[in-house]
């Protein structure tokens, strides 16, 4: 005679109860590994700069480019071999994205990969929604920071000069960070008499100039305007504390970190705390 079905569902939610559990564990050695190559991956692309490596100087750029010009020059500049000088790279050792900063101001500082998700959806966006044509200083290389007063007043103004990397660190992982990006900025929008040029390409480069995106990843960015400038340049954010000292970032073929074009194509780019010279 058959048992009841409790005699039968115990082993079998016991069974269950293991499958799920050897599933889970397996799923979780997949992510490590799979964590684990891409590192390596990273490290073997990524490593720190190398003491010939050529960098990316300010007079390789020039102001007042045309758009043909301008176009033009990213491809060249994203060919080329040269670099963001103290560029991030992957640190083997410490299994972490280091930026190169100065060591009288804290030394090294850790790249958090949520950051870099960030920026990746920001380039992705630029160039989805056509506010951009290239990833280089002319145009979207460089940024600013913008953390709410109240928030800087109470966490970040008590921080001194000599600890500058731990803001920056503490910056970078703030889901409340806003990243302002100035585009178009060696792009030539004027006609000589001075007058904004009436090419409908230019105009709309002018007017999406101030790109301001989230630091949670989501690739959200708002456009900013700012009349009183010729430019168009937006320098100050009511509610919020401006950091001028953001970072640059430039396309590059040999770039750290990858993200897609306007055409769905991988491109690479770098990222680096300091200024061209």
């Amino acid at each position: 005679m058959l048992g009841n079905c409790q005699d039968f569902a115990a082993p079998r939610a016991a069974l269950l109860s293991a499958f799920c559990h050897h599933h889970r564990m397996t799923l979780s050695l997949s992510a490590l590994i799979l964590k684990l190559l891409l590192h390596s991956v990273a490290f073997s692309q990524c490593p720190p700069p190398a003491p010939n490596e050529e960098v990316l100087r300010a007079s390789d750029f020039q102001w007042s480019y045309s758009l043909p010009a301008l176009i033009t020059r990213f491809q060249e500049i994203l060919a080329s071999p040269r670099r963001l000088p103290q560029r991030a790279f992957w640190d083997e050792s410490q299994s972490a994205w280091i930026l190169p900063y100065d060591l009288s101001r804290g030394g090294p500082v850790r790249l958090p990969e949520s950051f870099i998700r960030s920026v990746r959806r920001h380039l992705e966006e630029a160039w989805r929604l056509d506010y951009i044509d290239g990833v280089f200083f002319p145009d979207m290389g460089h940024s600013h920071f913008l953390i709410p007063q109240d928030k800087w007043d109470r966490d970040y103004a008590p921080i001194p000069v000599r600890e500058m990397a731990r803001l920056y660190e503490k910056m970078l992982a703030d889901p409340e960070l806003k990243i302002l990006y100035h585009t178009a900025e060696q792009l030539e929008v004027r006609t000589p008499d001075g007058e904004l040029d009436r090419d409908r390409r230019l105009q709309w480069r002018f007017y999406s100039r101030n790109l301001v995106g989230d630091n949670r990843g989501e690739g959200r960015l708002e456009l900013l305007q700012n009349p009183r400038s010729r430019a168009n340049t937006v320098s100050d954010v009511p509610g919020y504390r401006w950091w001028g000292a953001g970072f640059n970032v430039s396309a590059q073929r040999q770039g750290c970190f990858t993200a897609r074009d306007a055409r769905g194509e991988t491109f690479r780019f770098d990222l680096s705390l300091s200024d061209l010279e």
